[in-house]
């Protein structure tokens, strides 16, 4: 019994020992030391050599990017603003972290500890400001591009002013700088629906198709105006071209065959010579199976009816009149049956012919309800493209 509970406590020990603030700070986990030697201060088991380690890798921590931060500060770049203000903010932190047990002391020799600390009280709100003055003027400097038609421009002007806001939130002429960036970065583009083909098509189906395409070409920066709306500052034109529509007449193919075979028709004993009927050993009579041919006509029809729609979609810059891009979309749905039946003898059938009886031809589908199949097809084709090609609509 002894030996079973000696293992479990040197294990305890032993991972004590491991999460120690020592052995940590020795493995480079500066942070998580901290964290420990704290922890055994507000418990009031820190010892000397808690405190030390817990000076060191705080000071070690601090140092480096106080350094870091001294660095940036002396630095002519207009944009060093954001990186200080990421490096102030984590010093803040980690000082915030730990200034509630300051002052603190070594508690054997009541000598008390040295932190490198770093005044941020003026620094960090100046930071802020001068950040956010920053990414104003370059948001502006971009905007000036996008009010010549720079949608690229326009939408690197918006982020500049959104980060702005985020250092700044109730700068009013940032927002209003922001607003105009975003009207103008914009893709608007007109989408039309020309049935060429001059087929009926289902009842929605122009709006079902509007919305289809829509949805896969959703993206930030892209306004989709639908069919009919006027747009006088429209980029893009996309018109779903439909060109052709066909329904194939009732297609039926027949075939007939015959099958044979060789089946059981009872018995016939056998005699001999002096036309007696024979015995077996056990004086049973002996009986001949008698075989006779059976055949049955097989019928097979086949039928087949489909519809087809061809279109395309074409892409078009309406700033410069030129024609980006034709995309060819095409579906096709076919009705496809099949029955196959007998007469004669069932016996004469071959075992596949067996398993492909099936009843007779079945009723073909409505023109109306194929079409209707085969334009969703072209609808979901219609997607499908359009999210292929998505990055040709975002100019």
């Amino acid at each position: 019994m002894k030996n079973l509970y000696t293992i479990p406590i040197l294990l305890i020990l032993l991972l004590g020992a491991c999460s120690s603030p020592q052995r940590l700070y020795e493995k480079g986990k500066y942070s998580k030391a901290v964290e420990e030697a704290l922890e055994l201060v507000r418990k009031g088991k820190a010892e000397d050599g808690d405190i030390r380690t817990l000076e060191l890798a705080f000071n070690q921590m601090n140092t480096r990017e106080i350094n870091q931060l001294e660095k940036l500060l002396n630095s002519p770049s207009p944009d060093r603003w954001e990186d200080i203000l990421a490096v102030a903010d984590r010093i803040d932190n980690r000082q915030e972290w730990i200034s509630p047990y300051l002052p603190m002391t070594y508690p054997g020799s009541g000598q008390s500890v040295s932190l490198r600390l770093y005044p941020l009280r003026d620094l960090i709100p100046q930071a802020r400001i001068k950040a956010a003055d920053r990414r104003k003027e370059l948001g502006e400097q971009a905007l000036e591009q996008a009010e010549y038609g720079d949608k690229q421009a326009a939408r690197e002007a918006y982020s500049h002013f959104a980060k702005s806001l985020s250092f700044r939130p109730g700068d009013s002429a940032t927002r209003q700088l922001q607003d105009r960036a975003e009207v103008l970065s914009y893709s608007l583009m007109r989408l039309q629906i020309d049935n060429q083909a001059r087929a009926f098509l289902p009842g929605g189906y122009r709006l079902q198709l509007e919305e289809t395409f829509t949805s896969s070409v959703d993206h930030r920066w892209l306004r989709i105006l639908p069919d009919g709306a006027p747009c006088r500052d429209c980029d893009l034109e996309t018109t779903i071209v439909l060109l052709d529509v066909d329904v194939s007449p009732d297609g039926i193919e027949e075939r007939k065959w015959k099958e044979r075979n060789s089946v059981e028709d009872g018995f016939r004993y056998a005699l001999d010579e002096r036309g007696n009927v024979m015995k077996d050993t056990n004086g049973n009579d002996i009986k001949i199976k008698v075989y006779k041919e059976v055949w049955a006509e097989v019928f097979e029809t086949r039928q087949f009816k489909a519809a087809r729609l061809e279109g395309m979609m074409e892409v078009k810059d309406l700033r410069s009149g030129r024609v980006l891009r034709r995309i060819p979309v095409a579906a096709e749905t076919q009705f496809r049956a099949e029955s196959v039946w007998f007469q004669g003898d069932k016996r004469a059938l071959d075992p596949k012919t067996l398993k492909r009886l099936k009843n007779h031809p079945v009723p073909y589908p409505d023109e109306q309800d194929i079409l209707a199949d085969a334009a969703d097809l072209f609808r979901q084709e219609v997607g499908r493209q359009a999210r292929e090609h998505r990055k040709l609509f975002i100019l």
